[in-house]
């Protein structure tokens, strides 16, 4: 980072690859690890947050006992100063009977100085027994579309 919670985007990228990376090896102890211990981590608008680390763990490990092969898609994000926003889409299995679902749904993350992330907030959408890939006009990264 450089300045006192300035993101740059290589260190965006850099969190954002680890997350990835997490959410599709299904390893919650990674994806708790890019998070201070005091993190707070809310999903939709009412829903109570979770607060700290090994809550966000917790709650992680819940997450991927429910998902096999998660495949992920996360667009390019858009950063500014401590803060970036990207949208993600997920298809995912449910491990004992393989019905596949969809999720996709926006993100806002910000960070604390030292590049973890302090807060997260995310709202998202289902699609139950469905492997839906992004649409068309999905917002790919460049590094997506240049390898297509």
């Amino acid at each position: 980072m450089t300045g006192p919670n300035t993101m740059t985007t290589g260190d965006l990228d850099a969190w954002g690859a680890k997350f990835e990376i997490g959410w599709r090896s299904r390893d919650p102890e990674a994806i708790a690890a890019l998070f201070t211990e005091d993190a707070w981590y809310r999903q939709g608008p009412f829903a109570a947050p979770i607060i700290g680390r090994e809550a966000i763990l917790a709650q992680w490990t819940t997450t991927l006992n429910r998902q096999g092969d998660p495949q992920v898609w996360v667009s390019e994000p858009i950063l500014a100063g401590d803060r970036a926003a990207a949208e993600w889409w997920c298809v995912a299995h449910d491990p004992v009977t393989g019905v596949p679902r969809t999720a996709a749904g926006c993100v806002t993350v910000w960070f604390a100085p030292d590049g973890r992330c302090r807060g997260l907030h995310e709202y998202w959408h289902g699609q139950p027994d469905t492997a839906l890939p992004p649409h068309g006009t999905w917002p790919h990264r460049r590094a997506e579309t240049e390898t297509r």
